[in-house]
């Protein structure tokens, strides 16, 4: 029986059903995470790695995976995993490709309506004065219908973002290295527009980017300085790709009108000045932090390593090139 090694504790009843396709090696819900040390310690007599929670797996760590074919990733974002080195060392990685797509829409979806009506800050002002009496003509949020959403990164959930964009009247635009085909853009709606563009045209940015060196700080303040004034900037993609302390300056400064992200740069942490800003909506990257959610992103992660150590070709292969060796 292929031996796995899952890094952090997952509820019983979601695992149950593997038990009988691996030797399942994984923390209790006391202990949640392994350590780096007991990780090293187990690796080299597994087949199989599943990393929860972001675990790094690097180079150090793969040279001292013997035994393994196949790591699988806990979220679609794979910037974790030294994936190259994986390839050149003959391990697939996998990820949760399409069943984070609907919860991380939604919740991105959730935090441009909270910071766009101002729900959280009117939340916050009604627990102090307990008093519905607010400003009849306050100039700080904005009619979504009819405005122009910017999507940055036009895959899966980009494009389900835009979905949900235009149930509410807006018009979507979008941005991606990859463009689409006419055909596709027209079944989806969507136009087109190069970076500066889109920057410069949408009432709303939202960025759904996977992280790379290449994106890595792609939203700084010049980026901010290119958006309307009275835009807001959405990320539910990962943290680096914008410069955090940049966002401070635009949010305080009043380069851009607010935001909302459920990611950052240095997680776990989150800046203390971000933090004091009135205009932002923050949540602790909860994109599929939904019971359903994480139910399937574990079976299709481990679904995906399954097939892969029986020959399979699943469709959440991260390196596919190596079907080809």
């Amino acid at each position: 029986m292929n031996r796995l090694l899952i890094t952090g504790w997952i509820p019983e009843d979601i695992i149950t059903e593997y038990r009988n396709k691996f030797e399942i090696i994984i923390p209790d819900e006391e202990k949640r995470n392994f350590s780096m040390e007991e990780v090293e310690e187990y690796i080299g007599d597994c087949d199989a790695l599943f990393t929860i929670s972001a675990f790094p797996f690097k180079k150090e760590l793969i040279d001292k995976a013997r035994k393994l074919k196949v790591v699988a990733n806990f979220g679609v974002g794979y910037d974790n995993i030294d994936w190259k080195y994986c390839t050149e060392k003959q391990i697939f990685v996998v990820n949760t490709l399409t069943t984070v797509t609907e919860p991380t829409a939604e919740l991105a979806f959730a935090i441009m309506l909270a910071i766009t009506k101002g729900i959280v800050m009117y939340d916050r002002e009604l627990r102090v004065t307990r008093t519905c009496k607010p400003d009849m003509f306050l100039d700080r949020d904005i009619f979504l219908y009819g405005k122009t959403i910017g999507i940055i990164g036009y895959g899966r959930i980009g494009q389900a973002v835009g979905r949900k964009a235009q149930g509410v009247g807006m018009k979507v635009m979008y941005y991606d290295p990859f463009r689409k085909t006419p055909e596709e853009e027209e079944r989806l709606g969507a136009t087109y527009g190069k970076f500066e563009e889109v920057l410069a045209k949408a009432d709303v940015i939202s960025c759904h980017m996977p992280y790379t060196k290449e994106n890595h700080h792609i939203f700084n303040l010049e980026t901010f300085k290119k958006m309307k004034p009275t835009a807001y900037f959405v990320n539910a993609a990962r943290g680096p790709v914008m410069c955090e302390a940049d966002l401070v300056t635009a949010l305080k400064e009043k380069v851009i009108r607010g935001a909302a992200t459920d990611v950052f740069e240095f997680e776990p942490g989150v800046s203390e000045e971000l933090a004091k800003i009135e205009n932002v909506v923050i949540t602790p990257h909860i994109g599929s932090n939904v019971l359903e959610a994480r139910k399937n992103m574990v079976h299709e992660a481990l679904d995906g390593v399954d097939s892969i150590l029986h020959g399979g070709f699943p469709v959440n292969v991260v390196n596919k090139e190596l079907f080809k060796k």
